[in-house]
């Protein structure tokens, strides 16, 4: 940070940025791999197959140039986890050990507004569970925990994914809400309870319940069951979409799982909580399951942010098939290398887990099908193998390729269903082309902006000491591109303002409609471009800053000059000739 003293807090969030790791951070949220000097992983904050996202750990900043999203660690867990900037650097103060001091600021009414609407209802949603966990171990409970045994789910299981009971008594939810002071109105807002003609209705009551974590660990719905031998009413529910849950995007046990996710580089997708539950207590973890849904590309996309590889492991009944043969669409669009494990009639992963332990879940996950030749087999079963049933299914295939956006793989599956179902590649192409050819991202059009301008705005991301040195030693007039003149003085302004990291701050006001900007913040993710220090490519730059000054000079006496030129100008045209060879001279012997 620049400029100007700094008040006690300016100064914690200065060391708290400082001494917090970037990739510790985004670690919990995305699979990063290294590259050279940086991290790169596929943004968490918009759709991609091919990784943009991009870590600097020395800088302590994140930049997706797909996107065009940056900013420090901060401005990460603020879109990311949905957290505030105040709870986002309550987060990082508690992860560095440095305390916070109260900061004194004005803010935006809505969204403050909206920023306590969202604690409330987490608030309401943590006290419930906490209630819901008491329940569970109380006599009252009881029912509850030998349904989980009955199932050979074991207490450490149930406190690994927080099991808990509704409640033997109506009210009793009510009642403890009440007595921490959650409103009933929030309490509403967030799907624990049902305004009715008779009044509050506890929308859990007498259930087994599931809490659902986002991936701040922070509860945001319930995933709830019947518990035999009540019949009355659905077997499972869920909590209605609120402000800080949607079905859609979510999948029931990703908080536990992502550890496992990511060191067994893989994940099972089963469709159910039990079936989660039930893998997990024979120590298969890397399992997470949709929220009583058809899997949306949403889920698909969260899930490819922590592996590549995903193998399906639906219900072994035709509604099971049908849906692995859904997810086959979604796991393409993502570009996730996706695998299909049948199971035999009647058999779940649940009831597999129960029966054969570990092991026989792993045989089954070994033997899972590229979800492509599943996906055209199944089809074949369906429609048989006479020239309309291949017909038909190709016309099924179409649809599904249509969402596969990279052109190789694109035609690798057009080769593979032409081998499968015996037909001519040519006409199989020929038919898939009605859908369309597969979509692909033209590579990003750089600004018209001089090499020197554009290098000099690079250093200075680098190294934000090189900002007030231009300031110090080179001249406006060397900048000719309105917008590099326009970045430089953003980032003077930036550097001059108390409190400000000038590069963080350029960086979060990233704008897709800035081409040049976009293009400068590349290199954060590639600081080798620049191998030499700070000082000698600075001057390097300002050379070639003053050469292309000096031509431009130099162009203009030229276009001026005629025949009967006077002597001051043939000596200013020389002098300018020989500035320039000296500078060039000056470059070669670095």
């Amino acid at each position: 940070m620049c400029g100007g003293s700094l008040t006690p807090f300016e100064r914690a969030v200065r060391d708290i940025l400082d001494r917090v790791s970037l990739v510790q951070v985004v670690s919990d949220y995305v699979q990063l791999k290294k590259t050279g000097r940086t991290y790169k992983g596929l943004c968490p904050f918009h759709s991609e197959k091919t990784p943009s996202f991009n870590v600097n750990e020395e800088k302590g900043l994140f930049y997706c140039f797909g996107c065009q999203v940056g900013g420090n660690a901060v401005t990460f867990l603020e879109k990311a986890a949905g957290l505030s900037r105040i709870e986002a650097l309550r987060r990082l103060s508690a992860m560095t050990g440095i305390p916070l001091p109260e900061e004194r600021s004005v803010v935006d009414p809505a969204e403050e507004a909206r920023r306590q609407e969202r604690s409330e209802l987490l608030k309401a949603l943590q006290v419930a569970h906490e209630f819901f966990v008491d329940r569970l171990q109380s006599p009252g409970g009881a029912i509850a925990r030998e349904y989980l045994a009955s199932r050979k789910v074991p207490p450490e299981v149930a406190r690994t994914y927080g099991l808990g009971f509704g409640g033997a008594r109506p009210m009793e939810l009510v009642a403890a809400l009440e007595r921490r002071h959650v409103s009933l109105r929030h309490a509403e807002a967030a799907g624990l309870i049902v305004r009715t003609s008779l009044g509050w209705q506890e929308r859990f009551h007498g259930r087994l319940v599931c809490p659902v974590y986002n991936l701040d660990g922070a509860v945001v719905a319930f995933s709830a069951r019947l518990i035999p031998p009540d019949e009355n009413g659905p077997k499972y529910i869920n909590s209605p979409e609120t402000l800080v849950f949607r079905k859609g995007e979510t999948l029931f046990g990703l908080y536990q799982a992502r550890t496992a996710i990511r060191q067994q580089h893989g994940a099972i997708l089963v469709e159910g909580n039990f079936d989660v539950l039930s893998l997990a207590a024979v120590g298969v973890g890397n399992v997470v399951a949709p929220m009583g849904t058809a899997l949306t590309a949403d889920q698909v996309r969260l899930l490819a942010r922590f592996s590549d590889s995903v193998t399906v492991m639906f219900d072994g009944d035709e509604a099971g098939r049908k849906a692995s043969r859904r997810a086959v669409g979604p796991l393409i669009e993502a570009g996730l290398d996706g695998r299909i494990a049948s199971l035999p009639e009647g058999e779940d992963p649940d009831s597999l887990a129960r029966a054969q332990g570990a092991k026989g879940v792993r045989e089954v996950v070994s033997r899972a099908r590229p979800m492509f030749l599943y996906l055209v087999d199944s089809l074949v079963k369906i429609h048989g193998w006479t020239p309309h049933g291949r017909r038909a299914v190709v016309d099924e295939v179409r649809d599904v390729l249509a969402l596969e956006r990279d052109a190789a793989r694109h035609a690798i599956y057009q080769e593979e269903l032409a081998r499968l179902l015996q037909i001519d590649a040519a006409e199989i192409r020929r038919l898939l082309r009605k859908a369309g050819e597969p979509v692909t991202t033209p590579s990003a059009h750089l600004a018209d902006c001089p090499e020197p301008e554009r290098r000099l705005l690079e250093l200075m991301l680098l190294h934000p000491e090189l900002i007030g040195r231009f300031l110090d030693e080179g001249d406006a007039a060397l900048l000719t591109h309105p917008e590099v003149r326009d970045l430089y003085a953003e980032l003077c302004g930036l550097a001059s303002t108390p409190g400000v990291d000038p590069i963080a701050a350029f960086v979060e006001r990233g704008d897709v409609k800035s081409r040049l900007r976009a293009m400068v913040c590349r290199v954060l993710a590639t600081p080798e471009k620049y191998p030499l220090d700070p000082d000698t490519e600075f001057r390097s730059a300002m050379r070639d800053l003053k050469v292309a000054a000096l031509k431009r000079q130099l162009e203009a006496l030229v276009a001026t000059g005629d025949e009967d030129e006077d002597l001051r100008r043939v000596l200013q045209r020389t002098e300018l000739k020989n500035q320039i060879n000296r500078l060039l001279a000056d470059k070669a012997a670095v």
